[in-house]
């Protein structure tokens, strides 16, 4: 079995797509796959997304001889939906979220000309994507069953899980010791996805107890927000760019509870609506509950039905209010409960969100599909 896995960024991009596009060729690749990337980014037509498919004549030669493409976003599926038309390859659509729906929750208003442009593209691109595909894998039920209701067959989506190697990402072997109760956020940092705004306002509320917060993860781009999350929180903050697997995993071995924030933008009325209709589902998790730690997440995707069935942390709604009640009740825990909560999630992650678990779930969706 050959496979080609196609992302949209560029070959020294890392974000939370790329890991996933890693995790699944190393989980092949364990498996005897042969495996190879191809990162749609680098080509030379690149923005606005729209025009990729200009990059279309170059990846003729490239596609030939495998058995399967994976489009490894929106925009690598539609990039690779031409070359269809030369080979007899089956293309699967790896669907991260609904891109409609975050951009219609990324323009600012009715005049906002770049959230407008980045509506249309996604308007374009998505049903192209979707159409050209042969066969789908979500990282979430939620993101499945929103494709079903689309009127694909179930029998051609498998849930394939954001993974996480539980070698690198594992316990410490000493206990935490931290002078100060540490929370720890660890990611990238936008506002609306993550919900930054939201932790930043939990903290200010808890800005007279004797707590510590950890940010982790900025970037160049992220300048102007690390100067407003010191400015608002001082001291009660450190604030650390984004580094190494290996040193972070020392950072989150190192935290009391680990912290997804997300929250309910302004424009999006119902918490429910926002569960069935993006069906996030965070790179971040697996990560976190890998290390041992206990996790407190927010209830807008099935990271807290999770949390909730699995015991390994504690769920809030989605407002700053809750989840600076909820960091308190974790602070007022025994630790003892708060281990075994933390060894509950790294049970999980070794049952459901290791490489070869999430290597062997994709290979068998790709046996079948190819005996088909």
């Amino acid at each position: 079995m050959k496979v080609l896995i196609v992302s949209s960024s560029t070959s020294n991009e890392d974000d939370a797509g790329v890991q996933r596009l890693s995790i699944i060729e190393e989980g092949l690749k364990r498996l005897g796959v042969d495996t190879s990337i191809l990162h749609d980014g680098d080509y030379f037509f690149t923005t606005p997304h729209l025009i990729r498919i200009l990059n279309t004549p170059f990846y003729f030669r490239l596609v030939r001889g495998y058995d399967v493409i994976h489009g490894g976003s929106t925009t690598a599926t539609f990039s690779m939906g031409l070359t269809k038309i030369f080979h007899n390859s089956k293309l699967v659509y790896d669907v991260h979220g609904n891109a409609i729906r975050e951009a219609v929750l990324l323009r600012k208003n009715a005049l906002d000309i770049k959230g407008n442009y980045t509506l249309f593209q996604s308007m374009i691109m998505e049903p192209i994507a979707t159409s050209r595909s042969d066969y789908f894998i979500t990282p979430s039920e939620a993101l499945k069953q929103l494709y079903i209701n689309k009127g694909i067959d179930e029998q051609r989506i498998e849930l394939v899980r954001n993974g996480v190697d539980t070698e690198l990402f594992r316990p410490s072997e000493f206990p935490v010791e931290n002078e100060t109760f540490t929370v720890t956020y660890a990611g990238s940092f936008g506002w609306i996805w993550q919900g930054i705004e939201n932790l930043v306002h939990a903290a200010k509320l808890l800005k007279d107890l004797d707590l510590h917060f950890k940010m982790i993860g900025f970037g160049p781009r992220d300048l102007s927000m690390k100067q407003e999350i010191k400015r608002m929180l001082l001291n009660k903050v450190e604030l650390i760019d984004a580094m190494p697997q290996r040193t972070l995993v020392h950072h989150l071995n190192k935290s009391d509870v680990l912290v997804i924030p997300r929250y309910c933008p302004a424009n999006e009325k119902s918490w429910d609506k926002m569960r069935n209709t993006f069906g996030w589902s965070p790179t971040k998790f697996a990560e976190y509950i890998a290390t041992g730690r206990p996790v407190i997440v927010t209830a807008l995707d099935e990271t807290s039905d999770l949390v909730e069935k699995h015991d390994c942390g504690f769920v809030c709604d989605p407002t700053p209010e809750a989840l600076a009640r909820t960091i308190l009740e974790v602070k007022e825990t025994p630790p003892q409960t708060l281990q075994e909560k933390g060894m509950n999630g790294r049970r999980l992650a070794e049952t459901e969100f290791d490489i070869s678990v999430i290597g062997r779930r994709y290979y068998r969706f790709l046996t079948r599909i190819l005996r088909e």
